[in-house]
Order: C-alpha cells, then structure tokens, then sequence
C-alpha cells in the first residue's frame, strides 16, 4: 500500500465523544431511495497524489484535532472521512468496515459531477450554450399531446431544478424507477409552473440532463465523463447506474474512491485547474458555484444559502460553503474562506437517522472548526 502512514498515525490514539442528532429531508429520493444493499467492490491499491502533511503545519490545534477522530470513530454510519487544507492532506481516514481504496456511492453528490460534464461538454463545443431546450436534443420523448411549455426547458432550467415539471423525488422517486421509461415519465408529468420560475428539486430534471449529454457527445455519460474528467486526473470510475435505455444517472449513484472525490474538490477550488492542467473552465465554475436561486421545502444539517447549478451553497457557522450533498451523508464541502475541503461518505441504503446528520455538522462545524487556530 502507498500509503503514507503519519496521518493515521498522528491521529489514531484517541478516546470518544458524544454524537447528536438532526432530522434530513429532500436529498436525492429522501425515504423513497432503494433500500437494496450493494456489493462492496473490492478495495483497489489507491495512487497518493495529494501531498500530505499534518494538521498542526496547517493551522490546527494539534490536541484539540485530536478529537475530530473520536468523534468521527462514533458515528456509526460514517464511512470515510477526509480534511484537505491549502491542497494538502491533513487528515484521512476510514469506519465502520469500509476500506481505503473502496468506492463511495456519491448518491445526489453525483449532481455535481454532471454540472462538470456539462460545462467541459460546452467548452468542448458538443453543446452551445445553456439556454438550448431538451427538445432540441431528445425531441423523440415529446408528443403533440404535451403541455407546450414542455418545449422551453432548457439545460439552465434543468441545473437550476426550475424546470416546472413535477418531482420525480421523495413520494414519486419509486414510481419514477420502477416505470419502463424514466425519460418519457419524467417528461410527462405535469407542468406545475413555468419553466425558469419556481425551484422543485427533482432528479427526473437531472436525469433528463445526462440525456442531452449523451445525445449531443455521441457517448454515455459515464463514457464522456471517463475521457474528460476521469482519465485527465488518473481517477478510475467504472460504475455510474444507468435506466432501462442504458441513459446513466444523471443525478444518482455515480460510484467514487473519496480520495479521489478529494482530488474533484481541489480541482473545483482551484478553479478548474488540476496540477496544472486545464480540466473545466474556470468561468463555469465559478458560475456554477454562485448563487442561482433559493431553493424551497428543503431542510438539511447546515443552513442553505441558496443553489447554484448543481450546487448546494450552505453555510456551516459563519462560514459559506458550495457542496455536493447525497442521501445519507454523502459531502464534499468547501468552505473558501478558510481553504478547507471536508469529503465525508456514509452508509446510503435505506432511511438515515436524524442522529447521523446531526453528527455530521457537529463533526464540521464543533470539531473540525473548533481545532483551528489561525
């Protein structure tokens, strides 16, 4: 293994601390989410390419850090936990059974991966902008019995969540996955506003996104994401769930090593730019990270500033953040002003309770927080 060993070790001696507990509704299906239990894929030699150093060189409290582990060691569902501090590894590691090495299902984190590929797919000329309609890449799931509203979602609309159609989340996401046609189903929902003018999250409109991805790149979207993103970060992705039509995902169960959901994170925080290599535009992400719209009916463990495209913007104390959020615990928060990125991946299958959630921004905001000095 090539791991080096300074962190654990620096961090592992610890005793516990006590866990709370918070109540989560509106991630990716809510209480509706598949329940079936998925393979553990055997863990994979992991390349370390984050340099790596510890919490006391990099602002912490090196006594008071030491509880972050303690804490994180209690949280029954936790599965990885990582800290990031001015592109530098300060802390990692792993719970409850799973290994380093093992793939994290991001769940709705995977929605921040898709904004990626959309804005590489836009610089690379597959698309031309965002304000081209659904039907303009996948006319074929419209008929002339449709609200004509229909024809004006366009790509924006579907980032933002305002594409006015029906949730396809929370009571209607089995529906949803059981039908033979998650397209055409989506699609035929009925219009509960205007297109551009009321936020309803949905994966339906993030799966109908990875449609027009695959339409306008002539690849999957996994296939896309593999040539454009993957690959030019040596990140290996092979698992990404597709529908009946073989459409992968666009908002769910893209399977990730959190190490190197950690390396997406730099990436993002350095505006596109991974170890000196152009990845995604710097003007889309910071266009994809600021403010959209507010979204509505939706509560979480940090306090939502607003969205972006595909973006959670939360706040943690004081602090503002863009996250990628996934039922159960899965997060990849980063908080700016202090240049921290936290990956954090949990147990997905089945009903999360409150306590886990309540663990987790405490875990952030008392603990991690709590152990800086500068």
């Amino acid at each position: 293994m090539k791991k080096n060993k300074m962190i654990l070790s620096h961090l592992l001696l610890i005793m516990g601390i006590m866990v709370g507990s918070y109540s989560c509704s509106g991630d990716d299906s809510g209480n509706s989410t598949d329940d079936t239990i998925d393979p553990e894929p055997d863990p994979v030699e992991v390349s370390y390419e984050i340099p790596e150093g510890k919490p006391e060189d990099f602002g912490f409290n090196a006594q008071e850090f030491l509880k972050v582990n303690s804490r994180a060691s209690l949280m029954e569902r936790l599965h990885s936990l990582l800290i990031i501090r001015r592109d530098t590894l300060i802390f990692e590691n792993y719970y409850n059974g799973f290994s380093e090495g093992q793939e994290s299902n991001l769940k709705s984190s995977s929605k921040s991966i898709l904004n990626l590929l959309v804005g590489i797919a836009i610089e690379e000329g597959f698309i031309n902008s965002i304000d081209e309609t659904l039907y303009d890449y996948v006319p074929e799931i419209f008929n002339d019995e449709m609200d004509p509203r229909k024809k004006e979602i366009t790509i924006e609309h579907l980032m933002t969540m305002t594409s006015g159609l029906e949730s396809t989340s929370l009571d209607n996401y089995s529906g949803w996955t059981n039908s033979d046609n998650w397209l055409e189903y989506a699609l035929e929902l009925p219009m509960e506003a205007d297109p551009g003018t009321w936020y309803n999250y949905s994966t339906g409109d993030t799966h109908l996104l990875s449609a027009i991805l695959t339409e306008a790149t002539g690849m999957s979207s996994l296939e896309f994401a593999q040539q454009y993103l993957y690959e030019p970060m040596e990140i290996e992705v092979t698992r990404w769930t597709t529908d009946p039509q073989g459409y992968n995902e666009g908002g769910n169960n893209v399977y990730v090593q959190p190490y190197d959901l950690a390396k997406i994170g730099i990436m993002v925080k350095n505006g596109g730019v991974y170890k000196g290599k152009r990845i995604v535009s710097e003007d889309w992400i910071e266009e994809s990270i600021d403010f959209q719209v507010a979204p509505q009916g939706i509560s979480r463990p940090f306090e939502i500033e607003g969205y972006g495209y595909l973006w959670w913007l939360v706040k943690a104390n004081e602090y503002s953040t863009y996250s990628a959020i996934g039922h159960g615990g899965q997060y990849m928060m980063t908080i700016p002003e202090l240049d921290i990125i936290v990956v954090l991946t949990s147990q997905s299958q089945g009903t999360t309770p409150g306590a886990h959630f309540t663990s987790i921004a405490s875990l952030v905001e008392d603990y991690i927080f709590g152990a800086l000095e500068e």
